[in-house]
């Protein structure tokens, strides 16, 4: 059966990791081409004598050959990153009266753009899996009765509608800042060279992970914060509540919060722009799946059956994408391991105790029943 096992104390881990990351953030800036730490590192090294000197030239000579824009100066990148997000602003808004569209300021124009793209792929993606998972599979599936009622994905929808226009003010607002310098984005992988571009979209991604499993984890530890913003999202609670369209069923505040690992973490990472963009916007596809219900057995992605077991317990799988925040914080409970617990105590309520030894069994089982029932309430 699987064994709860309560949650660690957060400040050692929280510390350590901090400490990993900053020095592996460190490890990294040394590696960015053309970047004061790898200039230094590259002159000291180029000092060794003989072929050990000679080695170290030829390849800060490799390195650099991967990033031909390392040089291109801050002004230059913000120009660029201001140019593109018009094209985007273009692209999108082009179906608007011209005179009506140019008298729109930068920014209005690139939340309205980010609100459009935002409810684009609510709809769309939600819409397309649901018609997948319960109209053409639903009774493959699905046990009857667990399909979501008509009430609640309307619900859901209309909650999702309202909170849209406020969450697209992040995107909009990091576009801002970033076109203003305050952030680390930079417009082409070749300011940073290929290798250097995934060394950076790793530890952002772990940066974005640990935050967005804190922010969701804090919005059930403060009670306040459960209470008027993320208990908006806990309506619904059983899996027969649940649906594709509740990916995005936020107070927006709530929304947004959880959103905000994914601009914070530029302000000291290197990242590129337009992937920075399109992972903030694949969260919307990516929500629309963990609220299917559907356990697909991908260690470690924190898929649908952990989410679902979210939902139903309060207190366990905070995470976003993986298990292993959860994993180190002792708050993950696998969907195995639920279907063990709930096995086991359908065959604690219906074992007989009609004799002496049965009788002793049943105390037996009283007794892991009482103590289950503290730890349950410890939790």
């Amino acid at each position: 059966m699987g064994q709860y096992n309560p949650p660690v104390p957060p400040l050692g881990y929280t510390v350590l990791f901090a400490g990993i990351y900053a020095a592996a953030l460190v490890a990294t800036s040394i590696g960015i081409p053309g970047g004061k730490l790898n200039l230094l590192v590259a002159s000291a090294t180029a000092q060794l004598p003989g072929q050990w000197g000679v080695a170290a030239r030829d390849l800060q000579a490799w390195w650099l050959s991967w990033a031909p824009l390392r040089d291109m100066p801050q002004e230059e990148r913000m120009r660029l990153l201001v140019e593109e997000n018009k094209w985007k602003n273009d692209l999108c808004l082009g179906f608007l009266p011209e005179p009506l569209q140019a008298a729109m300021p930068h920014f209005v124009q690139t939340w309205v753009r980010c609100f459009l793209l935002c409810a684009v792929v609510y709809y769309v993606m939600s819409a397309m899996w649901t018609y997948y998972v319960y109209y053409c599979f639903g009774d493959k599936l699905f046990q009857p009765g667990t399909i979501p009622a008509f009430k609640d994905v309307m619900e859901q929808m209309k909650v999702s509608s309202l909170a849209m226009p406020l969450y697209s003010f992040l995107p909009a607002f990091t576009e801002l800042i970033s076109e203003l310098g305050l952030t680390l984005s930079y417009p082409r992988i070749e300011n940073l060279g290929l290798p250097m571009y995934c060394v950076c979209f790793f530890m952002y991604m772990v940066s974005v992970e640990f935050g967005v499993y804190w922010m969701h984890r804090l919005l059930h530890d403060i009670k306040w914060a459960y209470k008027y913003l993320h208990n908006e999202h806990h309506k619904y609670n059983k899996e027969h509540t649940l649906s594709p369209f509740a990916g995005l069923a936020f107070h927006p505040v709530d929304g947004i919060l959880q959103a905000v690992p994914y601009t914070f973490t530029l302000l000291f990472c290197p990242m590129h722009f337009l992937t920075h963009e399109i992972l903030l916007f694949f969260t919307g596809v990516w929500t629309t799946n963990i609220h299917d219900n559907l356990h697909a057995k991908v260690y470690p992605i924190m898929g649908a059956g952990y989410h679902t077991i979210h939902h139903t317990s309060y207190k366990h799988n905070y995470g976003h994408y993986t298990v292993f925040f959860d994993q180190l914080y002792g708050t993950m409970l696998t969907p195995e391991e639920e279907q063990e617990e709930k096995a086991a105590r359908k065959q604690r309520a219906v074992s007989p105790a009609g004799s002496v030894s049965g009788a002793l069994d049943g105390e037996e089982q009283s007794l892991g029943s009482l103590d289950a029932a503290k730890a349950v309430k410890a939790h």
